[in-house]
């Protein structure tokens, strides 16, 4: 949970936190401990995953702990549109070097 500023120039912790902070370092000084803290739980993803996380927008993880599972959806934005975008941009560059390519064949 970082520090956030306010519209009044405070700063305040997380999203709920009151804006009573006069700098982001006191805010972060006064809230040391959320950084310091150990995690209640680590999950190591692999390179495998990451891709299919980042080529579906999905990831379904079952977890055990302590002998409970526990099944965890992780989802990333894909941006159709950027994808499109770039598929347009390659075809083109596609077409242009094909006619270059042809070009070069006729002067052989």
């Amino acid at each position: 949970m970082p520090c956030i500023e306010c519209e009044n120039s405070l700063w305040r912790w997380g999203e709920t936190g009151a804006c009573r902070y006069e700098s982001l370092s006191q805010c972060e000084e006064d809230n040391a401990d959320f950084y310091n803290a150990e995690p209640n739980y680590s999950f190591h993803f692999t390179h495998e995953m990451m891709e299919d996380l980042h080529d579906d927008g999905e990831l379904i993880v079952v977890v055990e702990k302590e002998g409970e599972e526990m099944t965890i959806r992780f989802t990333y934005d894909i941006e159709e549109e950027e994808y499109e975008e770039e598929e347009e941009e390659i075809m083109e560059l596609a077409k242009e070097l094909k006619e270059i390519n042809n070009k070069y064949k006729k002067n052989i």
